[in-house]
Formats: C-alpha cells, sequence, structure tokens
C-alpha cells in the first residue's frame, strides 16, 4: 500500500492501518558490510534476539541486543538504557531506520528457517555472469554499440 500524500496525519495513518505482511517490508534493516559479502544481500528484516549497531541519534556508536519490536517500527535495545530520578532503568526505543544488523541470533545450519528462505531467495550469488542481474541501458549507448 503506497501513500501518496504527503501529509504527515495520512502517513501515520497508513502506518497504523498496515496489515502484518505489508508491515513486515517496513522492517527490514541494512545489514553490516561483512554481512552484505557474505550473504549477497543488503537489507534483512529485524528480529529479535539480534545485534544492532546504531547509526545515528543519542546512543550512535553503540552496539547491543533487540529486546522488544514494536508496532511503530522501533526497537528497545538490552545495553541501551537510561536512568529515571527514583534509580529504574528503562530502555529508549530507536528507530529501525538508525540500525545496522551486525550480528543474527542464530547463524549457520542453526539459522531461523524463515530467514534462511528469504536468503536463498533474494541472494545475488547464484548467477555466473553480472549481464544477468543487470537489465539493458536505455539510450544511445546501445544503439550505436549495434551499428
Amino acid at each position: 500500500m503506497k501513500v501518496n500524500s504527503k501529509k504527515p496525519k495520512k502517513q501515520r495513518k497508513a502506518l497504523f492501518t498496515y496489515k502484518n505482511h505489508q508491515k513486515s517490508k517496513l522492517l527490514n534493516t541494512r545489514l553490516a558490510d561483512f554481512l552484505q559479502e557474505e550473504y549477497g544481500l543488503k537489507r534483512l528484516p529485524l528480529k529479535v534476539g539480534d545485534q544492532v549497531r546504531v547509526i545515528t541519534g543519542e546512543f550512535k556508536d553503540f552496539e547491543g541486543e533487540v529486546i522488544k519490536i514494536t508496532k511503530e517500527l522501533r526497537a528497545q535495545i538490552k545495553e541501551a538504557t537510561f536512568q529515571k530520578a527514583d534509580g529504574t532503568e528503562w530502555n529508549p526505543s530507536i528507530h529501525i531506520s538508525n540500525l545496522i544488523i551486525t550480528k543474527f541470533k542464530k547463524e549457520g545450519k542453526d539459522m531461523d528457517p524463515w530467514r534462511s528462505s528469504i536468503i536463498d531467495r533474494k541472494s545475488v550469488f547464484g548467477y555466473e555472469f553480472e549481464s544477468e542481474l543487470k537489465g539493458p541501458k536505455k539510450g544511445k549507448k546501445n544503439e550505436v554499440e549495434a551499428e
């Protein structure tokens, strides 16, 4: 479901009225560079138990484990805490777009079957030639090469 309006009110309403299969697309989080090279993907859905690094905000360059993912596309990180005036600690919610996955909850043979099926389906390592990855380019270059 694409929202054509730029009004914040309609953007928020669309976010709250998304169905689960639409919201799962929004949960995609960038992978760290070494994971991108290993799995051949740039983004995967964030899950509870993943190790993440915060890239912007007050907790920048902070690494920790995801405890909870809220409906508003925010994640709570175990090691990122604030202390209240009465001494209790609480975990602030950080938007998913400000996170990078650095380690999966389970890797290798123990990896979640749902996540491994996504990797098998979307990975670019099955191609032998780069020409299979890219479509034909539009423009005058193809016309000149054909002549």
